[in-house]
């Protein structure tokens, strides 16, 4: 939406406002639009309604994801996420070295002996 006000030269809330009557607090949130409100804004913009919701939040993530996902089964992507898996793990084995150190620095400053 925001790039459809853009593209008309209007600011999003604007746009929200004219194109589809929206105002207040919940006029951002797409998530819930309406069918008439998307044939509105088909109709105003000539971009089909199957189209429209597609842009929606979660078309946009299940995409994301299948595209991942299929990316992820090829050379490039196995070796990518064991490269990752490697770099994750000495991620974590510092950050636990470094707790460990901090607790015996902070226990010698405390003085305390243990036991």
């Amino acid at each position: 939406m925001r790039r459809i006000a853009q593209a008309y030269g209007i600011g999003y809330d604007a746009f929200l406002r004219r194109a589809l009557g929206r105002t207040g607090r919940g006029a951002r949130y797409l998530e819930d639009i309406t069918d008439a409100e998307l044939a509105r804004l088909a109709v105003g913009t000539g971009v089909r309604i199957e189209r429209l919701r597609g842009m929606n939040t979660a078309a946009i993530m299940r995409r994301l994801n299948m595209t991942i996902q299929n990316w992820m089964l090829t050379e490039e992507g196995l070796k990518a996420l064991e490269e990752l898996n490697i770099t994750l793990g000495l991620m974590v084995r510092r950050t636990m070295e470094r707790r460990a150190t901090d607790r015996l620095t902070i226990n010698e400053q405390l003085g305390y002996k243990g036991g």
